[in-house]
């Protein structure tokens, strides 16, 4: 029960989208808002939306998307509503922030930035680099205090989902129906034609691959490519950097803030469900029986966990802080029960000490002094380069051997230089253009265009080989499936079926006995959720692919559980169960309170 007073700072979605958007920079640029205006495009209960939040969730959101997809056409962005999806997602955003100030739920600029400082992705060796966070957004084309805005927005609806869905709860019967269903044993036969049978039966003419050819040309597209020279200067040599106890001091003084630590406690907790007065009398007498912490090991309490007072709700927070070591509180009343916490440890609100932050000050400010070497030397060599009119010219002078790149695509590109705007302007450039130092994330590059490749359709007679793989990949699966649908359609009226059937109709035969929880272990998504649906033996009428080929599944059997649940089982599906439920019933109550919420969109909306 107390779980749900916990999630903070470390769990919250900025880690996970961080995930998929830093792996590499690319596809950004078609289709992003550029306006400046500071017009507001929809109220949400009075709250506005201004036109500069809705371009930079759209121009983020764009950006994710592109890294899916790939790049993406203005029709292709229509068709996918994402201009009204962002502005729904804003919606959402405002109406939780509001939920969450309604229930004391605050979020404080020190919880935001000790939040991103956990974020693996901003660390260098386990500690948060500033340079490196900056760096990052920069090359996203993302601000700070957008970036702030996105991750107070997903505590607040990891805190406001904890403390709201507490009230639900699963009952031993929902878990152990749970538990009997999944444990239910399949007797499946399974039926599928490999695709390599299927185009092995597929005859085709010169012609055939020629008009096939014609009718994707857009496939067989080389795109434009680029070669370059290039000199790197590497950040390197930490190990020899020297900073001064005055230069750590200093440091240390001017940015105190950083190292605030907020008050922390460390608890204990016993629930006790229901809100009768049964459920109160058992929880006074549970409370009455605690003489000391050490008391919460009778009644099977968790080990002591860390809070930050913003993760706590403001009734439990005030009582909290005023509390002292080994102090016992309750029974507090909650939404579906009693709580009794127990405070095993107290941390006041401090500032770290200079002692305890000098490695990671001292780490900080020697990547400061490699990057700062790094830039002026290639700023001296840039200099240089212009006064020789080109990087090439520039090394021929100076005897230095430069690297050259393999030919590369925007997208290849984009990884090198990490800077999706950048590897369009180099794209765009011509034979013998220089650029300025690029700085990446392990060093500075200076490039220079040694060669283009415009791009091209690709003629028939230099993609032969793979039209041929395609078409046949094509037509393949159509006979598949045209097989598959007639046997289908023949045997569906039938009473009962015979292995029999499937083999002589060309399928390969195979017999499956799995229990419904290691479904997962043999199929791939969909066939599980269609086969976990199955409550009595029937053939399945829909066709599945997978990496064997084209699959039919016949239910032949299925056999009841009658062994034992462990303790530990019921628990552990338990947790699942009420995960799934909370998110459930979250969601509805989302949707009610959106349903409730007074919002008007401007006409300026419709016109972005």
């Amino acid at each position: 029960m107390f779980d749900f007073l916990r999630k903070g700072a470390t769990s919250f979605l900025a880690k996970i989208f961080l995930a998929v958007i830093i792996i590499v920079f690319v596809f950004w640029g078609v289709g992003i808002f550029t306006s400046g205006r500071k017009d507001i495009i929809a109220k949400v209960n009075g709250a506005p939306i201004t036109l500069k939040e809705f371009q930079e969730y759209y121009n983020f959101q764009l950006f994710k998307l592109k890294q899916t997809f790939g790049d993406l056409t203005s029709e292709d962005i229509k068709k996918l509503n994402l201009k009204q999806q962002v502005l729904s997602d804003l919606i959402r955003i405002k109406l939780l922030e509001k939920e969450a100030e309604n229930l004391g739920i605050n979020i404080t600029p020190e919880e935001i930035n000790y939040a991103i400082a956990q974020i693996p992705f901003f660390q260098e060796n386990g500690v948060f680099s500033p340079q490196k966070y900056q760096f990052i957004l920069r090359r996203l084309g993302i601000s700070s205090n957008f970036f702030k805005f996105l991750v107070k927005a997903d505590l607040i609806y990891q805190r406001l989902k904890l403390i709201v869905t507490a009230p639900i709860i699963v009952s031993d019967d929902e878990v152990k129906d749970y538990i009997n269903y999944n444990k239910q044993k399949l007797i499946l036969w399974e039926g599928w034609l490999p695709l390599n049978y299927c185009e092995s039966k597929i005859s085709y003419t010169e012609k055939d691959l020629e008009n096939y050819y014609l009718a994707h040309r857009d496939v067989y597209k080389e795109p434009e490519k680029v070669k370059l020279y290039y000199f790197f200067i590497p950040y390197k040599d930490k190990e020899k950097v020297k900073i001064s106890e005055e230069e750590i001091k200093k440091f240390y003084l001017e940015n105190l803030n950083r190292f605030k630590q907020p008050f922390r406690v460390k608890l204990r907790s016993i629930f006790i469900q229901g809100t009768d007065e049964e459920a109160f009398k058992k929880a006074e007498k549970i409370r009455s029986k605690l003489k000391s912490i050490s008391d919460f090991n009778k009644y099977d309490s968790k080990k002591g966990q860390w809070f930050e007072e913003t993760a706590l709700p403001q009734n439990i927070r005030n009582l909290i802080k005023q509390a002292k070591k080994g102090k016992i509180i309750g029974p507090l009343k909650v939404s579906s029960g009693y709580l009794i916490l127990g405070v095993e440890e107290v941390q006041p609100e401090r500032v770290l000490t200079l002692k305890e932050v000098k490695k990671e000050i001292v780490n900080f400010l020697k990547n400061e002094k490699i990057r700062n070497q790094a830039k002026e030397k290639a700023d001296r060599i840039y200099t240089e380069v212009i006064k020789e009119n080109g990087l090439k010219f520039w090394a021929k002078k100076h005897k230095i051997k430069l690297k050259e790149t393999a030919w590369l695509t925007q997208k290849e590109l984009t990884e090198k230089v990490q800077d999706y705007k950048l590897a369009k302007e180099i794209l765009k450039g011509n034979k013998g253009e220089y650029f300025a130092p690029i700085e990446t994330s392990k060093g500075i590059l200076i490039v220079e265009i040694a060669d283009k490749k415009p791009a091209r359709v690709l003629p028939f007679k230099e993609v032969k080989e793979k039209v041929k793989k395609d078409y046949l990949y094509f037509k393949g699966k159509e006979f598949c499936e045209n097989k598959a649908e007639k046997f289908l359609s023949r045997i569906k009226n039938k009473e009962k079926l015979k292995k029999e059937d499937i083999l002589k109709a060309g399928f390969k035969f195979k017999e499956i006995k799995v229990k419904r929880y290691e479904l997962s272990k043999y199929f791939n998504f969909d066939i599980v959720l269609a086969l976990t649906k199955v409550g009595k033996p029937k053939l399945l009428e829909k066709l599945f692919w997978d990496q064997e080929g084209l699959k039919i599944f016949y239910v032949k059997k299925i056999e009841p559980f009658n062994g034992t649940i462990s303790k530990q089982e019921l628990l552990q599906v338990s947790s699942i169960l009420l995960r799934n439920k909370r998110e459930k019933w979250f969601n509805k109550w989302y949707q009610l309170l959106r349903e409730q919420a007074k919002i008007k969109i401007y006409p300026i909306f419709e016109n972005i």
